[in-house]
């Protein structure tokens, strides 16, 4: 894809040029305790929040100030959405190998949804038509951008593809398959795309496997099974500016939120 897509819901900019260090590293929240007889016991997040830091030189002013509004929170204060160009799928990581935790998935079937204790994702019996949705951490479902192509594939030969898009207010915008692999083209006003399965019916119990959701770049063959990266709603943490007319140097520094349970 090569840009970095970042800005509120329904107002996502596009910052076309590369950013000099752009460190993506993921903070594991690991603690380490140490016993007197000698053992070690580690404590660790179930899921840490992703960090993103990023700096560029002379970056020109136009690209300049819409990072500057993005830091000062120019367009309000909620989360962001980023889409960096290193990802190749927006799932979380279990979706993107068909595990779970099974609140990562929305299913409307008349089969039986469980997740094993290997915490492998199945569908057991499912009729013509089943679906299963894959849920956003934050969103009612994956942000979008005007214009940048959605393309989705899924590994189970008996399940197919369906993007339908919506307004930030629930307004349906379209709806595009079943196919897999499939791409659609956000449809006018669209901001939020929900990515699910439909299944053809079958006897028995399967395993729903990989899934892969991205924008822009095309897919191409052998990449069902890419790790997921997510889709994170972030806030900025960090950000610097140091102006050297008619460009900037800059740094951005952002970490994923969460929406707390209710």
């Amino acid at each position: 894809m090569g840009s970095l897509w970042i800005g509120p819901l329904g107002k996502v900019g596009e910052v076309r040029q590369a950013a000099t260090e752009f460190d993506r590293s993921v903070q594991l929240g690991i603690e380490e305790f140490a016993a007197l007889s000698g053992g070690i016991t580690t404590t660790r997040l179930a899921t840490p929040p992703r960090r993103l830091t990023l700096s560029w030189s002379a970056m020109a002013d136009t690209e300049a100030q819409w990072i500057e509004a993005l830091a000062r929170n120019v367009y309000g204060p909620g989360p962001l959405v980023v889409i960096d160009p290193a990802s190749r799928n927006l799932l979380e990581g279990g979706q993107s190998q068909g595990y779970g935790p099974r609140s990562a998935y929305s299913p409307s079937t008349w089969g039986t949804f469980t997740e094993r204790a290997d915490h492998v994702m199945t569908l057991t019996d499912p009729r013509e038509g089943d679906q299963l949705t894959y849920s956003h951490r934050h969103w009612f479902g994956f942000p979008v951008v005007p214009g940048l192509p959605v393309h989705m594939a899924a590994a189970l030969p008996e399940a197919q593809c369906q993007l339908t898009f919506y307004t930030e207010d629930f307004e349906f915008r379209g709806s595009f398959g079943p196919a897999s692999p499939l791409t659609a083209v956000p449809p006018a006003g669209a901001e939020i795309v929900l990515p699910r399965l439909v299944f053809k019916a079958w006897t028995g119990t399967k395993p729903i496997g990989p899934a892969l959701l991205r924008m822009g770049d095309p897919l191409t063959p052998g990449e069902l099974g890419a790790l997921g990266d997510g889709c994170p709603a972030m806030t900025v943490t960090g950000y610097t500016d140091k102006a050297r007319p008619p460009h900037h140097d800059l740094t951005l520094s952002l970490v994923e939120v969460r929406r707390t349970p209710s």
